[in-house]
């Protein structure tokens, strides 16, 4: 199984969503309400895209261990995750309108903007000292991954759903933690004393995971070359962002582009919540 290098996952994951509860009072105020809802996108563009329901699932469904391997574990993994990878993407699309907004209202801001824009920085661990330098580091933070990208590393890290991470754990992605309140991988070397991290459900790992390759140094390349391509986001391209991800470097990233091409999973990437 592949491991990603992430630090403290699992114990940051309450602390981040009761820091992202508290902040939403102060953002949501400033996202219009076409945002709050979906994405800013006008319905005669929506009507050319596959339009899916929201459905959270706890955990990994047994029978995904039971389907044989090939097409049927695979349209159980993305019929589970789909929705939830859509649903993290939203919110932080919504976010991302936030930040825009704020970005036109520079280098004037009402007290409001203010507060929210410092709230942003502290979700997305940007350490700025004027307002600029926050905007500018948040554009390049707080953004979507394609969703074939992001069901491609789950696919990798959880064995299409068969591991015991993702099962007793609900990680999905092998994110680690060294604060020793996790799973012990069979065959961690002793000197060694990395966990995987546990999570309550899947849409808060999902969260998490998007949340991590939003922040986490190791992923700065990826975010440079995504703040490159603009709104088109290439999966191909931002894996290369990825080298950090496993111990693997540039095996990994070969092997999510291979991931996703195989399994077609860009056809995802146009898919939207209802």
């Amino acid at each position: 199984m592949d491991g990603s290098r992430t630090d403290k996952a699992q114990v940051r994951t309450r602390a981040l969503s009761l820091t992202c509860f508290l902040a939403s009072f102060v953002v949501a105020s400033l996202i219009p309400a076409e945002i709050s809802t979906g994405m800013n996108v006008p319905e005669r563009y929506l009507a050319a895209y596959p339009v899916i329901g929201y459905t959270s699932s706890e955990s990994l469904p047994e029978r995904i261990l039971r389907a044989g391997e090939g097409e049927d574990r695979k349209r159980i993994l993305v019929e589970v995750l789909l929705p939830m990878v859509l649903k993290a993407n939203e919110r932080v699309f919504a976010q991302r309108m936030v930040v825009e907004r704020i970005a036109r209202s520079l280098p004037s801001l009402d007290r409001h903007e203010e507060e929210t824009l410092w709230a942003l920085a502290r979700i997305y661990r940007v350490e700025a000292t004027t307002r600029e330098e926050a905007v500018r580091e948040l554009l390049m933070r707080v953004d979507v991954l394609p969703p074939s990208l992001v069901l491609a590393q789950a696919a990798i890290e959880s064995g299409w759903g068969t591991s015991r991470f993702s099962h007793e754990g609900n990680n999905v992605f092998g994110l680690r933690t060294h604060t020793g309140n996790g799973m012990v991988p069979l065959g961690r070397p002793p000197e060694e004393s990395y966990a995987v991290s546990r999570f309550e459900n899947l849409q808060s790992c999902i969260d998490y995971y998007l949340w991590n390759i939003n922040t986490n140094p190791l992923y700065e390349p990826l975010r440079r070359i995504r703040r490159a391509c603009g709104r088109a986001h290439d999966p191909y391209e931002l894996a290369r962002g990825l080298e950090c991800y496993s111990e693997q470097g540039p095996l990994y990233v070969a092997k999510v582009a291979r991931v996703i091409s195989m399994n077609d999973l860009r056809e995802y990437d146009s898919y939207r919540l209802r």
